[in-house]
């Protein structure tokens, strides 16, 4: 079996199939920068699923502003501390971290600035951020109000684009160029900026929003995405997965990552 898959499947045995494609691209770039300089702080830390499966072995700090998330993230062996509080005012010492990272976070963050002077302020000099986030590109790469649009359905386009930005919870959409400005205006020095997730690919996480009803029920009755991680049942859905996670760079890709280091 290939890296691809024993990527996958860690995401895709606790994850409906759409989060899982993304998270498991997520994964594979960030392990490119592994072992990562400590002490590590995750901005964004949620109920800490993805660091315990890609960001391992031990993250020295996690934090978030939702509660309920963070005593599932407390009771995984992942972090040696949770911190309950918002990205734009941190309760944490300057110049302290080695690296930052946060995953697909600050697109959900509306003063971006603020969490920005907050990462470069934590990290110590020459501490490097590593971020993951949606372009511009990943609206445009939606199917259905490309579908839409081509049938000269342009205002109902536009009422399905921005009720999926709603459900996202996207403040920030950013074209590639933007990003790396925002960074850099920041006070970061971008040493790499690599696109992620195709246009195909983001077909797939789209319409898995709508295949995915049986993984919210067990959510909603037994508090887990999925109930039954018998392998076998997943195979197919394994393998399309793992296409998309060797996927080379494509220049529509949907996200973004980037690695910013903070100046000596």
């Amino acid at each position: 079996m290939n890296d691809s898959h024993a990527i996958v499947w860690p995401h895709l045995a606790d994850l409906p199939a759409f989060r899982a494609l993304i998270r498991a691209i997520e994964h594979r770039l960030l392990a490119e920068y592994q072992p990562f300089a400590r002490p590590v702080l995750d901005v964004g830390a949620g109920d800490g699923h993805f660091a315990s499966v890609a960001l391992g072995p031990r993250i020295d700090v996690g934090i978030d502003l939702k509660f309920s998330d963070l005593q599932e993230a407390r009771r995984r062996p992942v972090y040696r501390g949770v911190v309950c509080a918002s990205a734009t005012a941190m309760p944490l010492p300057s110049d302290c971290f080695g690296t930052v990272v946060s995953n697909c976070v600050i697109e959900h963050i509306p003063d971006l600035p603020a969490t920005l002077a907050e990462m470069r302020r934590v990290l110590r000099p020459g501490g490097r951020l590593l971020v993951t986030v949606p372009t511009d590109r990943l609206e445009q790469n939606l199917p259905i109000p490309g579908a839409l649009r081509g049938l000269g359905l342009e205002a109902a386009a536009k009422a399905y684009t921005d009720w999926f930005r709603q459900i996202q919870v996207h403040y920030h959409l950013l074209s590639r160029a933007e990003w790396v400005a925002t960074f850099e205006r920041a006070g970061f020095r971008v040493a790499h900026a690599r696109g992620y997730m195709s246009a195909r690919a983001t077909r797939f996480f789209e319409l898995g929003h709508y295949a995915g009803w049986d993984n919210l029920v067990a959510r909603r009755l037994v508090g887990r995405w999925v109930v039954w991680r018998w392998r076998p049942r997943f195979v197919l859905l394994e393998h399309l997965l793992a296409s998309f996670v060797c996927e080379p760079e494509h220049p529509d890709d949907s996200c973004l990552f980037l690695v910013a280091e903070k100046p000596d």
